[in-house]
């Protein structure tokens, strides 16, 4: 491409970020029902959005087809003399809709015409669809460095840095990017804007660019005779519907030519990319454990947290604790606690983080419950970026909480190796079966179809498993295909783009037709942040099958009214989970006990295979929210123990673990660990 003379660069834009309808959320009064989150809107509200672009805003050379920050199509053409030559077409771009753009400059005529044809799915749309163009003089369109979609170049990146820096991101979807050899006319850019390049203009193409191939992949495509494929920056969404999708499928699998755009976002950041300040290696006997690294200055101490496991296919324990670092990539930088903080009273948050992240808006961007600047939902959770939650002393829940589980261990003596869900996604079923008993994490919401499947060949094949928490196997998630240290959720994505880019079907767990109450006997049932409820034991806990997990319990028939909720500490709180036995729980479950009445204010969810609930007014539905504890036999005396709830590990450390949570608890371990007990 650096010898173009006379070109066209064109595809197809689907603008999702209004610079100028842009208003900020109101940090000081948010809605609490719709709260926002942090986000870096206000950063790059001021900045062009590139479409293609061969410019480096640095130096001000080459060339860019972008959106201004008035939202109007512009080609941009610099010199590198400090003037920048810019050819706009005065009506502003329309947001959340297709558009066709390009741009051509014919090097004899030294002319350059911007086009933009809106193409709408709305009928009502259609008839008021815009063709628009501009045209002006230019001497020559310097051709040099990478071409790039979606950015510019914006200076070097940081040391060691795979990727230089990218500038004047786009927001939203692009597709078919195509250049051509020739300043194309109207007529011959209108027949480009086909799924197919028309016969009577291969020849003139040297770039054509699709998305739909290699989707799984971190590369793109250029099908056309030059074959300049390229590499994915960073963590757009791939295997999202383009302009051509009408309802044929949702899923991606079936018909990839109709998910063939991409989704860019200026914040989708895979890794910041910091340099090494020092390293540490792991001595060969070291205990399989959660550490961290220590960091001070002056008075000012931060952690950094990390796992250690025992060696590949050699335990050195029969009990594993299962954490969830899936789990803890989807909440990275999660803002709530800046923005909607007073709907989350029971939180124990930390106010250093909270300030730091209001100071430093990027650190609360990511994961899964923060939202891009067009208050869209993250679709990645990525262990290569800073994560302030991941500490101790950090909010109390999901890692923080996960060390209640160790700590319990730890003050009865019980010996455990630690496993991860990264490492269960590549192991799966032969790293389960190296222990006799598998304890999960408080919080396991984020999980592969592959991780429930082992749980249940587990415990058939006689393992016994410990679910101590809730609204557990929860999300249907993935691993990237090619970038390490990647999870991918598309729950906050509308249904026809839940498939998710390695393949696999996104959303809820049970939209894959998996049902995690088979495997561990209970459902999500609903969340509460506004205090907490003890346990009152039913008949079943008398059944002999199960009536030795009270043994030594003191407390009577309600139990476990203490615990870490500022609003009011119990057993049952944050997230709990029913036992609901039409949703494929085992026949023989026994149900131990079931939650106090809860406090008014609770989020009840009820999970179903239909997309939609009826109900009847003025009649109200039963309440539905409650938490329940189980257990149930498995075969080849495998077993399993539920919780029900997000704080039942953090109500054991009571009376330095003299309480019937922690009782209870250790009856459960001292029995799955005995291998003389029998389950049938």
């Amino acid at each position: 491409m650096d010898k173009l003379d006379s070109f066209t660069v064109s595809g197809w834009i689907y603008p999702v970020f209004d610079t100028v309808g842009y208003e900020p959320p109101d940090l000081e009064n948010p809605d609490p029902f719709h709260p926002p989150t942090l986000t870096m809107a206000p950063e790059i509200v001021d900045n062009p959005q590139t479409v293609v672009s061969r410019f480096d805003a640095i130096t001000q050379t080459g060339w860019a087809l972008r959106l201004n920050p008035k939202m109007q199509l512009e080609f941009v053409v610099g010199q590198g003399t400090g003037t920048v030559q810019t050819f706009t077409i005065d009506e502003p771009v329309q947001g959340w809709g297709w558009a066709y753009v390009a741009a051509s400059y014919d090097a004899q005529a030294g002319v350059v015409s911007v086009h933009l044809k809106e193409k709408p799915y709305s009928p009502g749309d259609q008839q008021t669809a815009r063709t628009l163009a501009a045209q002006g003089d230019v001497s020559t369109v310097p051709q040099a460095g990478p071409m790039r979609i979606a950015a510019v170049r914006n200076g070097p990146g940081a040391a060691n840095a795979i990727f230089e820096k990218p500038g004047h991101n786009f927001n939203g979807r692009i597709q078919d990017v195509r250049v051509t050899n020739k300043a194309l006319s109207v007529e011959e850019i209108d027949a480009m804007a086909d799924p197919v390049v028309p016969d009577e203009l291969k020849p003139f193409v040297i770039a054509d660019y699709d998305f739909s191939q290699k989707i799984s992949s971190a590369s793109v495509v250029d099908i056309s005779p030059t074959g300049a494929n390229g590499v994915v920056v960073n963590l757009p969404n791939r295997g999202v519907r383009g302009r051509f999708w009408a309802g044929e499928s949702i899923n991606w699998n079936e018909r990839p030519d109709l998910y063939d755009a991409i989704t860019f976002y200026a914040d989708d950041l895979y890794s910041a990319e910091w340099s090494s300040d020092f390293s540490y290696t792991v001595p060969k006997d070291l205990k399989s454990g959660i550490y961290s690294a220590r960091l001070t200055q002056g008075d000012f101490v931060e952690y950094i947290a990390f796992f250690v496991a025992a060696p590949k296919g050699k335990p050195s324990e029969r009990l594993a604790v299962w954490v969830s670092d899936y789990n803890y990539m989807a909440y990275a930088g999660i803002s709530l606690g800046v923005t909607a903080k007073q709907n989350y009273p029971s939180h124990n948050w930390n106010e250093a983080d909270l300030q730091f992240m209001a100071d430093n808006p990027e650190y609360g961007s990511g994961g899964v419950y923060n939202t891009h600047v067009d208050g869209r939902n993250f679709a990645y959770g990525t262990r290569l970026r800073p994560d302030l939650g991941m500490k101790p002393g950090a909010l109390t829940y999901n890692f923080t909480q996960d060390t209640h589980v160790t700590a319990f261990l730890e003050n009865f003596g019980f010996g455990y190796d630690v496993i991860t869900d990264e490492l269960v996604d590549e192991e799966g079923l032969d790293l389960l079966n190296q222990y006799d008993v598998v304890i999960s994490s408080t919080h396991p919401e984020y999980v592969t179809i592959g991780m429930v499947n082992a749980i249940g060949s587990f415990t058939a094949e006689g393992g016994r498993f410990m679910y101590v928490g809730a609204n557990g196997y929860f999300w249907s998630v993935g691993q990237h295909a090619e970038l390490p240290g990647v999870m991918e959720s598309r729950n906050f994505f509308d249904i026809a783009d839940r498939y998710l880019s390695n393949g696999t079907r996104g959303g809820l767990m049970i939209e894959t037709g998996m049902q995690p109450g088979a495997i561990v006997g209970l459902e999500t049932s609903a969340m509460i942040f506004n205090g907490s409820s003890a346990y009152r034991r039913l008949p079943d806990s008398e059944n002999p099958r199960g009536a030795w997990i009270f043994d030594g319990t003191s407390e009577g028939d309600v139990f476990g009214d203490y615990g870490i909720d500022r609003v009011h500490g119990a057993a049952a709180g944050f997230e709990i989970d029913k036992f609901n036995p039409s949703n494929g729980a085992p026949r023989h479950v026994l149900n131990l006990a079931t939650s106090e009445p809860l406090k008014e204010t609770i989020e009840e969810i009820k999970l179903s295979t239909s997309p939609i609930a009826v109900y009847y007014t003025p009649a109200s539905p039963p309440d539905h929210g409650q938490a329940d504890i189980v257990f149930f036999e498995t075969a080849n005396d495998g077993a399993v123990f539920s919780t029900g709830s997000i704080t039942w590990m953090s109500s054991t450390p009571e009376k330095n673990y003299e309480n019937d949570v922690a009782k209870i608890t250790r009856n459960v371990v001292e029995r799955f660990l005995d291998a003389r007990a029998v389950f049938s």
